[in-house]
Formats: structure tokens, sequence, C-alpha cells
């Protein structure tokens, strides 16, 4: 047979074969309802009943439809979901032995009053389904292999971008509330416990909520701006998993060997969920919500911090050095117990239990030069640090559905924390330091919050809230920075106890038109105290001298009455809100005490248009005054540490502010494509300034209020875009920042200074075919501060991963982080490589992995940065390398 007839012969017999088997595929036939009436609708066809994933579906046009599927369902069949607006959806399943006799189908629908919920579905290399504000993504489509937490795995999710440092997870632009198990808020806004450390094997689905009410009885009225993520589990996960993970190595410089343990357990069934965790590790690693090692607040300390009593001395807190958090040389044990039970049909409880336990090293090396009144000098301080932070607490929260249109909250936390600091300091001044900072705070607050829904349009809701923070700091300095001939000691010790009460009574209600609204009246009382004292001693005299002493008694109160409204037109969403405030100061101190009374109206606006289903634009204004804090309001010297002394000119008139925005976003999963511009402004009148004296030994700060201006101007960019053709994801992100203030430096006049910062940063990621793929970011930072003088910066970091993956079975990864801390200076550069190897066998609840960290062995790393009175280099030491191997087991 010669060549030209083997393809003829081929030819038609694939023609044969496509003819049989395509000929059973054709499926058509009318859709009516109980009186035969042709009805518009859509058949959803699916593999099976236990997926919402379409493989294929068929637009219904006036009753008639003929379709020719594309898909084989000759393994698995099929099933027809039969939809149309106002009727009781049909299904009708296919047997695989079926599949060649399928011809005509009439198919009759009955009436059915139910809400309709608009939603899409897409299906392709990354499934996800859409459904009115909840968007759901199926886990296995965005695995790569790499991921060994939920937090890696959110990492590759479109729209959601996770803070390294904090845990702070952020979707399309906004911080997320919480993250959910089953629906149920087991973590409140301590998720990142959950994230780091849950599985994310034990995970079938994420789902994005928008516009999210956790209270039942508010939903469908009240008008959220919330965001939550919920992690739906794998069928086959229930009563009781988890894992262990034990590693051990060795430090390369060090007799100590390196060492991470964690335990992890997850519970559910009908009447309970939990999680609980314990953990003990030495190389950098941070297993809990609490941040003692950086400068990043938590989301908890950012919802809190206005019930907190006043902190002067600030913590010591290591510089932060790559994503593998070299510069954290701890040794922290960890312990936390999450859980909701349901006791009764109606009452139900959650306890969230926690224990914290570290001790963090550091050798931090600062040097500055300050330029001031055409005097320039240099200082340095060499500190040898050594920080304990301890924490214990507990949180209960009870649920009583009183009946079914009445709820009523009750939540409780107490908080008992103490971080111990002991610092050894070498400087340019005469005398060497030693340094002990012992701060203490014990913080009770306790929510009851009552719901009644009225109809199915309006409800009510009451909530009062009592917190008390009773926070102590005591620093020690010797010999003292005052007289080290007559004195060996200081001693400054800080008191600061504040009372908050809050009570608010709201209205919530729904138009015909759907539009929200709600009105609220309360009030918010505040009662702070602080006292401190500034002691020189001789303790080997007895002999003590009160240098410095301030005992205040602060009244913040205001009764207040505000409002809201959601109001939709067409494609606009307007949402102008207001309130009117009483405000009420009054300032008892050492001086003169100081009050005042304000009636202050406060209104915003919001408007929304929507371009279409992936596009917005939203513009806001609002204007708020603040009343001032306690910190600001003390007249006498603080002693802060071996240089600095800060005091202030106490003032209690209002802040006021002015606030715009404009952004467009566009977030189309479809083409896997995101957008976001835009910019904000923000003016205030009347702040405080800060008046530096400094000299080689000293540094002492007077804070000042002026009914003087500041400005900030933020400008940003990002963009993501998955380049389907190259196998590759960009990202790229901007913001160019102007801030505009007053400064004076060693008594000079009030000068005007401008601070400049340019951020540009581009993320490539592959997904290519063969096993080895790869992603690197590349930041580009640049700083202009210009005042008293004139600094420039510019500094660029360069993060590159190489992955390996030749099998399910073993992965590796190589990461190499390169450092220019000042591009003018090429000598002063890092590099920092990382690599790890791991083996997961198939059908096995076991893996093994073996992990390098800081190869090169960089000892230290150089910061530098500068404002408006000086230039400064920060040098601080890092974890040595060292290696270590991980054995986890899950069960």
């Amino acid at each position: 047979m010669n060549e030209c007839k083997f393809r003829f012969l081929l030819c038609i017999t694939l023609t044969i074969l496509w003819v049989i088997l395509g000929r059973g595929q054709l499926i058509q036939g009318k859709v009516t309802d109980s009186n035969g009436k042709l009805i518009t609708g859509k058949i959803l066809i699916k593999k099976n009943l236990n997926t919402q994933i379409l493989s294929e579906y068929i637009l219904v046009g006036k009753g008639d439809f003929s379709y020719t599927l594309k898909n084989s369902y000759t393994d698995s069949g099929l099933v027809l979901e039969v939809t149309s607006v106002g009727y009781k959806s049909h299904f009708e399943l296919i047997a695989p032995s079926e599949l060649e006799n399928l011809t005509d189908f009439n198919f009759i629908l009955s009436k059915e009053k139910i809400e309709i919920l608009d939603e899409v579905v897409v299906e392709g290399k990354r499934p996800y389904l859409i459904k009115k504000d909840t968007i759901t993504f199926d886990v296995e489509a965005y695995k790569d292999g790499t991921e060994n937490s939920v937090e890696d795995l959110l990492k590759n999710l479109p729209g959601i971008e996770v803070d390294n440092n904090s845990g702070i997870v952020k979707y399309r632009g906004r911080s997320i509330e919480t993250v959910t198990i089953e629906g149920d808020n087991l973590f409140d806004y301590n998720y990142s416990i959950g994230t780091k450390n849950i599985g994310v094997d034990l995970v079938k689905e994420i789902e994005a909520i928008e516009n999210y009410s956790e209270n039942k009885l508010l939903k469908g009225i009240e008008h959220s701006d919330k965001v939550i993520l919920n992690l739906r589990l794998k069928e086959n996960k229930s009563d009781i998993t988890g894992s262990t993970d034990f590693g051990a190595g060795v430090f390369t410089d060090s007799k100590n060997p390196s060492v991470d343990v964690n335990l992890n357990l997850l519970g559910i069934n009908k009447t309970y969920k939990s999680f609980a965790i314990t953990s003990y590790n030495n190389i950098g690693e941070n297993s809990s919500p609490f941040n003692y090692y950086d400068n990043t607040y938590t989301l908890e300390q950012l919802k809190d911090q206005d019930y907190f009593g006043a902190s002067i001395i600030p913590e010591y807190k290591p510089l932060q050095v790559t994503e593998s958090n070299l510069s954290n040389i701890n040794s922290q044990v960890f312990g936390n117990f999450n859980g909701i039970f349901d006791i009764t049909d109606k009452l139900n409880t959650k306890i969230n239990l926690y224990y914290l336990s570290d001790k963090i090293d550091s050798n931090q090396f600062i040097a500055s030069s300050f330029i001031a009144n055409d005097e320039e000098f240099r200082t340095f301080d060499n500190s040898f640090n050594q920080k304990k932070p301890k924490q214990y607490r507990g949180d209960i929260e009870l649920k009583f559905d009183i009946s079914k249109s009445s709820l009523l909250n009750y939540n409780v936390s107490f908080r008992d924390e103490t971080v111990i600091t002991n610092r050894t300091i070498f400087s340019n001044q005469d005398n060497d330091f030693n340094s002990i900072l012992k701060s203490k705070s014990q913080f009770l607050k306790q929510d009851v919050q009552y719901t009644k829904r009225i109809s199915e349009k309006n409800a009510v809701q009451l909530s009062l809230l009592n917190a008390f923070d009773d926070f102590n700091e005591e620093v020690t300095i010797s010999p003292s920075i005052y007289n080290s001939n007559q004195f060996n000691q200081d001693n400054q010790n800080n008191n600061a106890k504040k009372l908050t009460t809050f009570f608010k009574s709201t209205f919530l209600g729904k138009t015909k038109s759907a539009d929200n609204y709600s009105f609220s009246f309360g009030f918010n009382l505040n009662n702070e105290t602080f006292r401190s004292n500034l002691i020189n001693l001789n303790t080997e005299q007895q002999e003590e001298i009160n240098v410095s002493s301030n005992n205040l008694k602060f009244v913040k109160n205001d009764i207040f009455a505000e409002g809201r409204y959601n109001w939709q037109v067409g494609k606009f969403t307007f949402s102008p809100k207001s309130s009117l405030r009483y405000l009420c100061q009054k300032l008892e101190n050492n001086i003169t005490p100081l009050d005042s009374d304000n009636f202050v109206f406060q209104p915003a606006l919001s408007i929304i248009f929507k371009i279409d289903r992936t596009s917005i634009i939203n513009l806001s204004s609002g204007l708020n005054q603040n009343m001032q804090l306690i910190q600001n309001l003390f007249s006498n010297p603080i002693l802060i540490d071996n240089r600095i002394l800060k005091s202030n000119i106490p003032d209690i008139t209002l802040q006021k502010n002015q606030s715009y925005g404009l952004s467009f976003s566009k977030n189309d999963l479809y083409n896997q494509l995101e957008l976001s511009f835009g910019s904000d402004y923000i003016k205030s009148k009347g702040n405080y300034f800060t008046n530096s004296e400094i000299s080689e030994t000293s540094i002492r700060t007077t804070n000042f209020f002026l009914s003087e201006n500041t400005e900030n101007l933020n400008l940003y960019l990002k963009f993501s875009k998955l380049l389907s053709f190259l196998k590759t994801n960009v990202k790229t992100t901007s913001n160019y920042s102007i801030f505009n203030f007053k400064n004076i430096v060693n008594n000079s006049n009030l000068t005007d200074s401008k601070s400049t910062i340019l951020s540009n940063s581009l993320f490539l990621k592959t997904a290519f075919a063969f096993p080895i793929n790869f992603e690197n970011k590349t930041t580009f930072l640049y700083q202009r501060n210009r005042g008293q003088s004139l600094f420039e910066n510019k500094s660029m970091r360069n993060n590159l991963k190489l992955i390996y993956k030749s099998s399910k079975y073993l992965f590796g990864s190589v990461t190499c982080n390169y450092f220019i801390p000042n591009i003018m200076d090429s000598t002063n550069t890092y590099s920092f490589l990382d690599a790890t190897i791991s083996f997961s066998p198939e059908n096995k609840d076991w893996e093994v992995s073996m992990s390098g960290i800081n190869l090169l062995n960089e000892d230290f790393f150089v910061n530098r940065d500068i404002n408006d009175v000086s230039a400064n280099m920060v040098q601080v030491n890092l974890l040595s390398r060292y290696y270590i191997i991980n054995f986890t087991h899950s069960f």
C-alpha cells in the first residue's frame, strides 16, 4: 500500500469514527411550562451532581434548542440542569450507556417564587465561580506544588495580596476582616494563625465574600463594606485531622542546634469546630499573630488602638531583612486554642486562648550624620539587645438566639503582656550604658450587642462596649546620663490608665428599590490618666533626686448622631454619610488646666460608577476633626533612652482633616487581568510639630501645636496579567508619594520640608510545562527629602526564585535575594541564598525536606535612611547559616 492510499484510508476511517461517536451527542428539544408555553432559559451541562463547575452550557431561546456536545462523557455520563427565571430548576441524569441514544427532550418547568442570583461560571485552567458577592476559587486549579499552608496558596489567587510580615490579607486592595472555616468565624482578626498553619491539602475551595455581614439578622439589610475569606474543606476532612512537623539541624557558627517543631489539630463535627497549635522554633519563624520583631502593626492592633493606654517609650524592634526574616534571632514558644461549641440549639460559645514566650537577640549599630544651623556632626550607638516578650490571653464569645428575630452577643477579652528588653550600648558619649526597659499591660474589653429584626426590611441594634488598659513602662539606665560622677543610675517610670465606655443605637433599613440606610446615636466616654517620674539614683549612698514628673488627667467625651444612605441609580451608587458630634475635652496637668467644647459636623460622600461587570470608578471625599492624644500633652521631660528626652507644649485644639480620593479598578477573572490606579489626597490643619535640639551626646525634642497645614498626596498603579502565550504572570506596582510638612531643628525658624518617595516593583512568575520555572521580583526605591538640607537615596532589591518540580513527589527551590542599599555605592551590596528540597511519596501521609538558609553566610545587613534632620545608617546582625531537616506527618 503506497503512502497516498494510506492517507486516504486513514481520513475515511477517522471521518467514520467521528460520525459514529458524534451522532449520539446531539441534544435538541423544547423547554416549556406546565401550560405548554415556550420558555427562554439555560441548560447547564456538568459531569456530576456534586460539582459546581460547568463543562458546557446551552442558551435556550424561545423554548427551542439544538446543540452538539463538544466534550466526551463516555466515562462519567452527564447531568443536564435546566434553569429559567421564575421557575424551579429541573435535573436530568444521563448514564454513559445512554449517550448514544440521545435524541429529543421535552423539559417542563414548574413555577417557583425564588430570589434570582446573578452568577457567571468560567471553566479553564483556573476555574472559579462568581455568585453575586462571592467568588469561589477551586484550590486544585491554583496550586503549583510549592504550597504548604493556606497562606502560600492565597498568594497565587487573583486579587489577593498577603503581607509577609504582618500576615494581613487584602482582597482587591481592602483588608479582609477574617478567615472563616465552613462559615464560622473561628479566629476573628487573628486569622493569620489559620492561614499560616492550616495545611493546603485540607482545603477544597476558598471563597472571597464581599459585603459580608456576620450577624445573620442583618443580612439583606446592612450595607457592609467588609470582606472575608471562607475555607471550604474537603468532604472527607472531618472529626480530628492535623499534622506534626519536626525539624532539626545545625547553625554553622554556633553549637546550638536549629529547631523547628510544630503540632496542629483541626477538629470539626456537627457540634463544634476547633483549631489548636503548639510550636517552638529558633530559626526566625513566627507562628503567632503577634509581632514583636519589627514595626509592622497587626490588624487587631489597628482595630483596638483607641482603647490602649499611652506608650511613650518605644519598644526595640530590629530591622526586617528578607522574607525569611534573618534578623529575627529568636527562641519562640507559642500555643493557641480556638473553639466554637454549640451548647444548646440557641446558645453557642467561642473560646480563643493564647500563650507566647520569646527571646529575640540582636546587635544593632546606628550611625547618624546631622546638619543643623550650618553645623555638621556625627553620632553612633552600638547596642547588644535581648528582648523577652511574654503574653497570656483569653477571649470568650457567647451567642444567644433569643428568638428567630432576636440575637444577643457578649464578648470578653483579657490580655496580660510583659516585655523586658536588656541593652548594652557603646556610643560616642562619655560613657557606655546598660539599659533595662520593662513594660507591662493588663487589658480587659467587654462588648454586649443586641439585634432585633423588626421586619423583612428593618432592624435595630444596640451596642455597649467597655475597655480598660493599665499600662506601665520603666526604663533604667546606668550610669546616669545627667551626672555620672554623682549618680550611677536613671529611673524613668510611666503609668497610663485608660477607661473607655462606648454606646451606640442603630436603626437599619432597606427600601423597596434595594437602597440601604442607617441612623445612629450614642456616646463615647474616655477617661485617661498619665503619671511619670524621672529619678537620678546613687544606689550605693541611697541618694536620689526627682528630676522631672508629670501628672495628667485627660477626659474626652463625645455625643454623636450619624446617618448613612446607600442610593443606587442605574450604574451609579451614591453613599452620603454625615455625623454631628458634641466634643468635650478637659485636661488637668502640672501647669494650666485646659478645656474645650465643640460642635462638629463631619460629612462624607462616596460615588461609585459601575462601568461593567468588571470595572468601577470610585470617588470619595470627607471632612473630620480629631481630638488630641495624651502622648502629646505631658509638659515635663521623659527619658526615652540613653540619648533622647521628650516633652510637649500641651494644646487640645482639634485637628481638621480633609480627604479626597479618585480611583479606577478592573478585575477581569475571565481574561485574568487586574488593573487599578488612582490618587489620595489628605490635608490636615493643626498639627503637632517637633523642635529637636540635637548635639553629639543628646537629643531633646519638644512637640508643639500650630495651626499650620500638612499635605500628603499619593498616586498608585497596580497591574496584573496572565500572558497565556508566554505561560507567565506579570505584576507591576508603582507608588508615588509627596509629603509637605514643617519642622524645627536646634531652634531654627519653622522650615518648609518636602519628602518624596517613589517605589516601583515588577513581578514575573512562569508556569511552563517543563520541570523548571521561576519567579522574580525587582523593586526600585527613590527617596528625596528637602528641608534644612537636601538628601537623596536610591536603592534596589531583586528576589529570584528557581522552582524545580520533576514529579508529583519531588520538589526543590533556590532563592536568591540581592540588595543594593545605595545605588551610588555599588561596593555595598548583599546577596542571600536559600535552598529547599522536599520529597512527598504518593498515597503517603508524610513528607521529608531539607533546607539551607543564608547559605552565603552574610553576617550583617546595612540599611540607609534619610529624613529632614539626619542621614542614618543602621546595621543589624543576622541569623548565621543553618541547615535543617524537616519531617512532616499528616493524620
